[in-house]
């Protein structure tokens, strides 16, 4: 059986804590960062302006620290709120393509993407919250906004190192950006993508298989993974060289990436950690892997 890897039971050195920003953060099964939390190597300051998922959130123990802002352009917006609270969003979900697809309607009473009513907010730039902690790893999943929700917040992600956005493919909600405008936006800004995650489609209707989460041919969505670009680690201090090495291997489990970072650590440092790291590799022949798996399950 695959055993899991963690960079701090193997490298004798002080680990710098690692500043997780958490927007979208509705309980939505284990959340990927636990790792690092668990290891008391992550912070948490989360966004998740739906008041009853709010509650639930601000119970949790551990640190942990959660705000009610809808994030946008500081603009007021229309929010659609959903039958399933998980597809609510600044965009309006667009009935026609959604119908298109098995399990996941928008019809009225019975589609998880039914709009049950709509609300005027004010969305908040990111950027203008004050006495926010920078963040180094970012997680966002708003239903469509989270191009939106990036353009805003260039101050506040200037030393980000690792974002784990949701992006899709079709236009789930009407007029949103897709993937690629995503990944045009990341490359513009020193990111390249690493992997794309928990790629998830379904049968186009009226076909259906017994797993209703189960993909057949049309990729739908996925969560992508962008890194600051490691090609030229010159623009990586030696702790963020560390930081990463820490996301990579935790909680994305890309060896070799974190290879190359400690290599790179150990050449301003004259320190060892490679070596350290590639022997404790050998001596794990079943490490797991995480890349371009299938998301068939809610």
């Amino acid at each position: 059986m695959a055993t899991r890897f963690f960079l701090k039971d193997v490298l004798s050195i002080s680990l710098a804590q690692i500043e997780i920003m958490d927007i979208g953060a509705m309980i939505e099964g284990e959340n990927r960062y636990k790792p690092l939390v668990r290891q008391g190597l992550g912070q948490v300051t989360g966004f998740e302006p739906n008041s009853k998922n709010l509650k639930i959130l601000n119970a949790r123990q551990g640190p942990y620290r959660y705000l009610p802002h809808f994030l946008g352009d500081g603009e007021m917006a229309t929010f659609h709120l959903t039958r399933y609270p998980g597809c609510a969003s600044l965009l309006q979900p667009d009935e026609e393509i959604i119908n298109l697809f098995s399990s996941i309607g928008a019809e009225p009473g019975s589609g998880n993407f039914a709009v049950t009513e709509t609300i005027e907010v004010e969305t908040v730039r990111l950027d203008d919250i004050s006495h926010l902690t920078l963040p180094d790893y970012v997680k966002i999943d708003v239903q469509g906004a989270e191009l939106l929700v990036m353009e805003n917040a260039l101050d506040t992600f200037s030393d980000v190192l690792v974002v784990e956005t949701e992006v899709e493919f079709v236009p789930i909600y009407k007029d949103q950006p897709l993937f690629g405008d995503i990944q045009l936006f990341f490359a513009k800004h020193g990111f390249m993508l690493h992997k794309l995650v928990d790629i998830a489609g379904r049968p186009l209707r009226p076909l259906t298989l017994d797993n209703p989460y189960q993909a057949m041919s049309q990729v739908l969505w996925a969560d992508a993974i962008f890194v600051r670009n490691y090609i030229d680690l010159s623009v990586y201090s030696d702790e963020q060289l560390l930081k990463v090495a820490v996301i990579l291997n935790d909680v994305y489990m890309s060896y070799d990436v974190v290879v190359r970072l400690l290599a790179e650590y150990d050449k301003r440092q004259t320190t060892s950690l490679q070596t350290t790291y590639m022997k404790a590799l050998a001596s794990n022949k079943n490490l797991p892997r995480m890349y371009m798996n299938l998301k068939e399950h809610i």
